[in-house]
């Protein structure tokens, strides 16, 4: 399926989170740009893979399994979804990229919940998040090739109410899922989070 175009637009973020993202857009505006997890080769997680949009992603369900796997065509993309069980114990838990997801069916639709998302630190490329970030998902395959996904990010710490908003995923039966590597020798950061290029690396 092909990922949408970024379905948020704002975030109402409480005080103290508004200004890391003041800060960051500052910093982004004299030259030294946040460092996402992608940067890094790490994954983006699955905050930044809902709004960001790019990369196709494929879904795998066996009727009667107890989980289900969503691919997307990027680093690390690789988020389960458990169906018919509780989340773990709170000290069973630890930052995630895609968290602790649980799944649930409601009739025809799927309702996923998804908490313990500390291992990323952006809500998209730029807009942070705690560890507090809860999302709930509720997917619906409204027809053969329209899959509509209805995200609410819910974060006691960085947000001062819920952000919901629908995006919406159309079906290419005939794509195939390319192979993804990340290398990333080329670039060196100071102590600072200060970005240059290798001067042995080849253009």
């Amino acid at each position: 399926m092909q990922t949408p175009d970024r379905p948020f637009k704002t975030y109402p973020l409480t005080p103290e989170y508004a200004a890391i993202l003041k800060q960051r857009r500052a910093d982004e505006a004299a030259g030294k740009p946040f460092q996402v997890a992608q940067n890094r080769c790490l994954p983006a997680g699955l905050a930044a893979s809902i709004t960001t949009g790019a990369y196709p992603i494929e879904i795998f369900y066996q009727k009667g399994g107890q989980e289900i796997l969503l691919q997307k065509e990027n680093v690390g993309a690789i988020y389960r979804v458990y169906l018919n069980r509780p989340h773990k114990n709170a000290d069973e838990l630890y930052p995630m990229f895609y968290g602790d997801s649980i799944g649930r069916w409601e009739g025809n639709v799927l309702v996923v919940d998804t908490v313990s998302l500390g291992a990323t630190a952006v809500l998209d490329l730029i807009t942070p998040h705690s560890e507090a970030l809860h999302i709930v998902q509720r997917l619906h395959r409204v027809s053969y090739d329209t899959l509509e996904d209805e995200i609410t990010f819910d974060d006691s710490k960085a947000l001062t109410a819920p952000v919901t908003a629908t995006a919406v995923f159309k079906l290419h039966a005939d794509w195939e899922i390319e192979e993804y590597e990340c290398t990333n020798e080329r670039l060196i950061f100071d102590g600072e989070g200060n970005q240059t290029i290798s001067k042995g690396a080849q253009p």
